[in-house]
């Protein structure tokens, strides 16, 4: 797939581009009151309390479907700004907004986090959230450096970034990942389906021969992790490119530079990724 990554984000469209949002607005019927009620646990938890967040300012950067933009509403978020550069995304956040009257004190914005006039016309922020957002840009420490300058003064960053892996014990080599997704990407419909079969039918055996778990009761509970969706989530796997990766110590060196603490680390030992928080 001839790219130039590093433009990428900046010249989105659906044409060119997998569609986050697209994804994320088949996901939308599903948001019932028991994934906002997960998603607002997973928040507060992982920020150490609902208290946390009531009364601060929060900026949810690659909002997707909007469900973590409005569990900050709900948990008392002052001010809250969503993100996006799918306008598919977009349509899902406000959609959820106007579900709840369409709060005055939460805007939905479009933007991308390579462009930093952009990035500084949004100001600060005591809570800069961006989860598996940042490493689909197509540079990535870009896009940290970018975002984390949104902190304010004794903010916290809570970001999620890609696990780098070597091994197929680990759900497969990042590298081979990477090809994988770029094939996905530059196929037809047709051979898109069918890589989706087979990754889901490869998914569905793993948990029974490895994982040693009931395929069925996971795929229904799923929904218990931050209220996301077992069949979107690997839609959103297969397709999301560009795809970075890093070690958790890679992260946390990059923004030791930028002279931000990583006072909690949650790493994967998979694919999957790994999740920070850090303070200014």
């Amino acid at each position: 797939m001839s790219l130039d990554l590093h433009t990428y984000e900046l010249t989105y469209s659906t044409g060119n581009h997998f569609s986050f949002g697209k994804n994320w607005q088949n996901f939308l019927n599903s948001i019932d009151n028991l994934r906002i009620n997960k998603s607002k646990i997973s928040l507060s938890e992982f920020l150490g309390g609902e208290k946390n967040i009531k009364g601060k300012s929060f900026i949810d950067f690659g909002s997707g479907s909007g469900l973590f933009s409005l569990a900050a509403y709900l948990l008392g978020a002052s001010r809250i700004v969503s993100v996006d550069i799918d306008n598919a995304s977009l349509e899902c956040t406000e959609t959820l907004r106007s579900n709840y009257g369409r709060p005055t004190n939460w805007s939905i914005t479009k933007g991308s986090a390579l462009d930093k006039q952009f990035i500084k016309s949004l100001g600060k922020f005591d809570i800069v959230y961006s989860w598996g957002v940042l490493h689909h840009t197509g540079d990535m420490y870009q896009a940290l450096n970018n975002v984390s300058s949104l902190i304010a003064p004794r903010g916290i960053f809570y970001v999620s970034i890609y696990n780098k892996t070597t091994s197929w014990l680990q759900g497969g080599p990042s590298w081979q990942w990477l090809r994988i997704k770029a094939i996905y990407n530059s196929s037809n419909s047709v051979i898109k389906q069918l890589m989706l079969s087979c990754y889901t039918l490869v998914q569905i055996i793993g948990l029974i021969c490895i994982a040693r778990i009931n395929p069925v009761s996971y795929i229904y509970n799923y929904k218990n992790n931050r209220g996301m969706s077992w069949k979107h989530d690997l839609i959103d796997w297969l397709g999301g490119y560009p795809y970075e990766y890093a070690t958790p110590d890679e992260i946390i060196k990059h923004l030791k530079i930028l002279h931000l603490s990583c006072i909690k680390v949650v790493p994967t030992k998979n694919t999957g990724c790994n999740e920070f928080l850090f303070v200014r």
